[in-house]
């Protein structure tokens, strides 16, 4: 204040002045666009520098929501979309813990019903999510194996120089240390006006709708730009222990949350889908191939495997599985709620879900955060006990659903290592967060568990030595007497929806929208 306006007392009249005057240049169509294009840098800089510091709360007082739809609107100004939706959300996060009901800027997203507004959002976060995603795709190249292309790799592999030769099997991680790019603060304008306005999330639904079958004009959704993405950022997030990177992955799990909430959505995402959404395979071990046609849902999935798969640290981001596991919920509740059964490496999942269970169970050791680790194991049993309950109605195939309870009863080890854990992170029961069954995790667990004793008894009275014998046990009992032990939950009821838990990601918006401004 003193800096700027020469002292405290002149502080009210020269900041008012200010935004005052960068809201006529940013909203007089009068005015020339490079000018225009200043004053909304400028406004980017302001805000961006002072971060959450008083002097933002100026640009509070003032509502530059039509200005900013103004110069996104305009033809002449349309090119600083991603600018000015940047801008947008920094206004919208400025103090949001805190004083959301009194952030002009969210009640505007939250209002706004203009979809020419909203589909040149989704035309500028097309063109970020395109760089964003190629930025992954550039420093180590994962695209599909073609016939021709595994053949000339093999025929290499016969050179006499490359015969004994060592090749890295998996890109090394630093390689990934800057991503990703600046570009990605896009997900955080895409997750407000996904989290508050049900008419952008129309618009979301009706580019899925009109995307029946690819056309080389016509770029593929928002939706599976946002999965492609998601994939290579929740592979790498945790690699290098990036704060930033961190961040950004809770953005996206928070998005992809919103998406499998929003019932329309999920249905749409659930029809098949002739584009073939690429996926990240940097890291060991990559996802199955498959083929479109393919349900957009099973790519969402596959974002969870990724995420679940590979940030398995000794310092865990518990709150970002916790999300993790409650899209995983959400979806498997939308399944059996519409009776689809998805076609889908089901497996994959389960393996995934186990293994993070083992993890909790074997490795964890911090005292500290005993309460969140407590919901996650919550949150994880409910997800296995949604799934054994209504696995006959989701899953594609009995060989599939064989397969499952196969699978439980190979880690029933694993499972029976939970009753510890529980007790090991209990926590007094009014801090508790009630799981979304009306039983406890303990009672949620104990009922898990009877049914996989029942299968293990099975196959130790016949004598099953091999896993074709055990599953040949476990196919005899279900189709003559369906999966044993189900028990009745609250079909009324789906996961709970979680709160906005991105605050902590704006700083890193604010630095990167710094960045991206030109250098004075």
């Amino acid at each position: 204040m003193e800096v700027f306006a020469g002292g405290v007392r002149q502080s009210d009249s020269f900041f008012m002045e200010f935004v005052a005057t960068i809201d006529e240049l940013m909203g007089a169509e009068t005015v020339s666009p490079p000018l225009r294009h200043q004053a909304l840098q400028l406004a980017i800089v302001f805000m961006c520098g002072v971060n959450q510091l008083s002097p933002g709360a100026y640009f509070l007082r003032l509502d530059l929501f039509p200005s900013i739809c103004t110069l996104i609107k305009s033809p002449e100004t349309r090119s600083f979309t991603f600018e000015a939706v940047a801008l947008l959300s920094i206004l919208a996060n400025f103090h949001k813990s805190d004083s959301a009901n009194l952030n002009i800027y969210l009640q505007r997203i939250r209002d706004v019903d203009d979809r020419d507004l909203m589909w040149n959002i989704c035309w500028a976060t097309s063109s970020a999510l395109d760089a964003a995603t190629k930025a992954y795709q550039d420093i180590s190249d994962d695209s599909p194996p073609t016939l021709l292309a595994s053949f000339g790799t093999f025929m290499t592999s016969l050179r006499p120089d490359r015969a004994l030769s060592s090749t890295p099997i998996d890109t090394p991680r630093e390689l990934f240390k800057n991503q990703p790019i600046e570009a990605s603060l896009i997900l955080l304008p895409i997750f407000e006006f996904l989290q508050h306005n049900g008419i952008f999330a129309s618009v979301l639904l009706e580019s899925l709708s009109s995307f029946t079958v690819p056309k080389s004009s016509f770029p593929p959704p928002i939706p599976l730009k946002l999965l492609s993405f998601s994939s290579y950022l929740l592979t790498h997030a945790t690699s290098l222990s990036s704060p930033r990177a961190t961040a950004y992955a809770n953005l996206a799990l928070h998005i992809l949350l919103n998406l499998a909430e929003n019932e329309d959505i999920s249905l749409a995402l659930s029809q098949p889908c002739g584009y073939d959404i690429r996926l990240c395979r940097q890291r060991l071990p990559v996802l199955p191939l498959v083929p479109p046609p393919r349900p957009p849902l099973c790519a969402l999935l596959d974002c969870c495997i990724l995420w679940l798969r590979h940030n398995l640290h000794k310092k865990l981001e518990v709150n970002l599985y916790i999300t993790c596991i409650s899209v995983c919920s959400r979806i498997i509740w939308f399944l059996q709620k519409e009776r689809v059964r998805l076609e889908y490496h089901w497996q994959e999942l389960w393996a995934s879900v186990l293994g993070l269970l083992d993890f909790l169970s074997g490795k964890f050791d911090n005292p500290g955060t005993s309460r969140s680790v407590e919901i996650l194991v919550q949150e994880t049993l409910y997800l296995l006990g949604l799934a054994v309950r209504k696995a006959e109605l989701i899953l594609p195939s009995p060989q599939s659903l064989h397969e499952f309870i196969y699978e439980l009863v190979r880690t029933s080890s694993i499972l029976k290592k939970q009753k510890a854990v529980l007790i090991s992170v209990s926590v007094p029961q009014a801090q508790k967060r009630t799981p979304a069954t009306s039983h406890g995790a303990q009672e949620n667990l104990a009922r898990i568990l009877k049914v996989v004793d029942f299968y293990e008894q099975q196959i130790g009275k016949s004598g099953s030595r091999t896993v074709r014998e055990a599953m040949r046990v476990i196919s005899r009992e279900i189709e003559r007497d369906g999966v044993h032990g189900i028990w009745d939950g609250q079909d009324s009821f789906y996961p709970l929806h979680h709160g906005e838990d991105v605050g902590g990601c704006i700083r890193y918006i604010s630095t990167d929208a710094l960045s991206l401004m030109p250098s004075p």
